[in-house]
């Protein structure tokens, strides 16, 4: 990979000089194939396709060199003809030589958007592959499941994409864009002047430079950060002191300025602590777990494969303590362009592996419990078949800007062959009015009714395939959302109804019972945005169901696993907006709670085989598939007046020293005529635990739950809640911490 694709540019160094026809006509084939061999070892991948054009045009059956044009095709963004070679290339050669030319058939489909020849491509390199954990088989199954994302997912109507136009945006490249500490738009660019024949006039000149939109033409940045090298990718210190900036000269590493009085730049250096032993790009900084962090892309050893994402902690210009993110977030492919949501607590990225619709597609990873939760596809407008990064998340002022070569983009060398920016309007973000003011209902407002008649039409049915999500596994948590397990339920549709005689009936199901599930649910999503943002809070019971195949215990984790994707959907839907209310650190108090009440095949319909040798009825069946569900099946519903969680405990402990853990004891009495049991503690912070007794508080018992504090917190006042949930009344309450940070 070159220095210039770590910048994430479609560059293509213009050569058309070479290749006028006069010369053409004098040269042999295989000088045209070293011209474009050439081409390809210097990264000029568009320029050598013109080269082997030369040659195919004087031989044009030979393997060696479709092969070699279907991969200039391919880095130079050509999807379409890369997608003819491949295919041409798979028909001659069956894999026998040239062993990725199906799989890359299948990514070309997907960058052209043709998603019913790209699922049938992925199933051939599924079917081919016999190691099932293999890199090739595990983005298989991830492209399998794309193809049933792009055929379900819908526009948002509140969000409205704009391509930036001229002179922003030019027929090279445009990327990363980011909105300066002056509220400028600050952004990398190649771009060069071109003569007549449209050849760059200085190739030694035509290189990425950090530009910046003062006026209606954007200039690049004068001094020190537009030295010699690529430029790009610039974001500053939450102080406004440094510029940090990824420069390639070679390898690409992150470099630092410090930012003088007048706003100029000092003199640039790399980033202390960084390394200078493997490929550094694309910073970002943010305060996130409780710390000034440094996000960026690397593709040092110890991640995950390719390019991950990487985080350090950033102190006064320099970076310690550097580690890749979990496997969650990072991949075997690679990860790009690291953007972290502070409001939301959203981790943005751009993944070329994850499940998406072509190319790299922008993912959303929530973080909670001190982890990221498995990324779900951002969706539409943000992503399209082409390639879409450099997510730049500002939600007061309601906005996304983004960096894609889709359809549309300006381009003179191919439609996809170019970055360009694009900003993606998004609602702002409310400050909500403070709870006193707000009024208080006697009757049921809009949205509250709204919501008892949602409910009235109770249960809420969402269906999975047969043990999914983690299957074989006997944990009772996943990282995966609904969204991720409808869309590779969807995707096996054809599946379904060539393994049963039904296959009409199969095919009704998924189109009425797994489509209607899902529309509900962002139904329900609507009505729920509207009650919490009222101040209410709002508690969704959900029970979960499980075909007989396998014990009770285990269906009974698996409901359990089904449960908390529905949860970690909630987490991530619309851009993070129910992140709050399920944190509980939502400025209007409300919650949103899911209370699992999870089962395995106890309550089975009768007549569903539970026979493994019998799949047809046991899995495949219209009566077994059915049985593969979890239902929200009530809603509860807080009055404003009330306090949100019933009983709030809560402990001023004075003093608290930064980075030192600290221990807090809290006495809890049963108050009730039965027995209760403490069953899961979640708190609004990941530098807050607690650790609860398995023994239940008899009535008129006491129990001691101890709350641990890790020290990690800024200086000043701190407020940090535990929420415990019970079996009994109250079946949650909160315990409270506060106290004063100092060094």
């Amino acid at each position: 990979m070159t220095s210039s694709q770590s910048l994430g540019l479609g560059r293509w160094v213009v050569i058309l000089l070479l290749l006028c026809a006069s010369i053409a006509r004098g040269q042999s084939f295989d000088q045209w194939v070293k011209w474009g061999d050439a081409a390809m070892a210097r990264g000029e991948h568009y320029g050598a396709t013109r080269f082997y054009d030369g040659a195919l045009a004087l031989d044009g059956g030979r393997l060696s060199l479709q092969w070699k044009q279907a991969e200039a095709c391919r880095l130079s963004h050509q999807y379409d003809r890369a997608a003819e070679l491949y295919e041409r290339v798979q028909k001659k050669d069956q894999g026998r030589t040239y062993k990725e030319a199906l799989r890359w058939l299948g990514e070309m489909q997907l960058c052209n958007g043709a998603y019913e020849a790209a699922e049938r491509t992925w199933n051939k390199v599924l079917q081919k592959e016999k190691d099932k954990s293999s890199f090739t088989a595990r983005r298989a199954e991830n492209a399998l499941t794309g193809c049933g994302l792009a055929k379900v997912l819908r526009a948002d109507s509140s969000k409205r994409i704009e391509h930036l136009p001229q002179p922003i945006n030019t027929y090279d490249s445009e990327f990363g864009a980011r909105i300066g500490p002056d509220s400028l738009l600050y952004f990398a660019s190649l771009r060069g002047k071109l003569n007549r024949q449209g050849e760059v006039e200085d190739t030694a000149a035509y290189r990425s430079a950090l530009m910046r939109a003062e006026s209606k033409e954007p200039v690049p940045i004068a001094g020190a950060l537009n030295a010699a090298g690529d430029n790009a990718n610039i974001t500053w210190s939450r102080d406004g002191r440094w510029a940090l900036f990824t420069r390639c000269e070679g390898p690409c590493r992150i470099h630092i300025a410090p930012i003088n009085a007048d706003g100029s730049a000092g003199e640039a250096r790399v980033l202390p602590g960084i390394g200078d032993d493997a490929s550094s790009t694309q910073p970002m900084i943010a305060w996130w777990d409780e710390r000034e962090m440094l996000l960026f892309a690397s593709d040092r050893a110890g991640g995950a494969g390719g390019h991950d994402i990487w985080t350090a902690e950033f102190s006064d210009g320099a970076v310690r303590n550097l580690s890749p993110l979990d496997r969650f977030v990072n991949s075997p492919g690679n990860e790009r362009s690291p953007w972290y949501d502070e409001a939301t607590r959203m981790l943005w990225f751009s993944s070329d592996f994850h499940p998406g619709l072509g190319g790299f597609d922008l993912f959303r990873s929530a973080w909670g419990a001190d982890v990221f939760a498995a990324p779900i596809n951002a969706g539409l407008p943000y992503n399209s078949p082409a390639n879409d990064l450099y997510p730049a998340v500002y939600p007061q002022r309601g906005e996304v800007w983004i960096t894609s070569n889709r359809k549309g983009s300006f381009a003179s060398k191919g439609e996809t062959c170019c970055n360009d920016l694009y900003r993606i309007t998004v609602p702002k973000a409310a400050t909500p009015a403070p709870m006193e003011e707000a009024p208080v209902a006697t009757v049921p407002t809009a949205p509250v009714a709204r919501l008892a008649a949602f409910a009235r039409a109770f249960p809420l049915k969402l269906y999975f395939h047969n043990d999914d999500p983690e299957p074989r596994s006997w944990a009772t948590t996943t990282p995966q959302t609904y969204d991720a397990c409808y869309a590779r339920y969807k995707a096996l549709t054809g599946e379904y109804a060539r393994a049963t005689a039904d296959s009409a009936g199969v095919e009704r199901f998924f189109a009425q019972e797994v489509d209607g599930g899902w529309t509900a649910l962002a139904e329900l999503e609507e009505v729920l945005r509207a009650v919490l943002q009222e101040g209410r809070s709002v508690t969704l019971e959900v029970r979960g169901h499980a075909s007989p195949l396998a014990r009770t215990d285990y269906n009974r984790n698996l409901s359990m696993r089904r449960i908390e994707s529905l949860r970690n959907h909630l987490r991530a839907v619309g851009d993070g907006s129910f992140l709050s209310y399920l944190n509980g650190t939502a400025a209007n108090g409300a919650r949103l709670t899911v209370k699992e009440l999870p089962f395995g095949e106890e309550r089975t319909a009768s007549g569903v085989s539970d026979a493994l040798s019998d799949t047809r009825q046991s899995v495949h069946s219209v009566e077994a598939m059915r049985e593969r569900r979890i239902e929200v099946v009530g809603i509860g519903l807080e009055s404003r007046e009330a306090t949100p969680l019933g009983l709030r405990i809560a402990k001023h402990v004075g003093t608290l020293k930064q980075e030192e853990e600290r221990r807090i004891a809290y006495t809890l009495t049963n108050t009730g005529s039965t027995a209760m049991t403490l069953l899961k503690s979640e708190a609004d912070c990941g530098c807050t635990t607690a650790e609860l007794p398995k023994a239940p508080i008899p009535p008129g018992g006491s129990a001691v739950v101890e709350v641990t504090f890790n020290g990690r917190a800024k200086e000043g006042a701190l407020r940090r809640v535990v929420f415990v949930e019970t079996d009994g009344e109250p079946f949650q309450f909160e315990l409270v911490l506060e106290g004063e940070v100092v060094p």
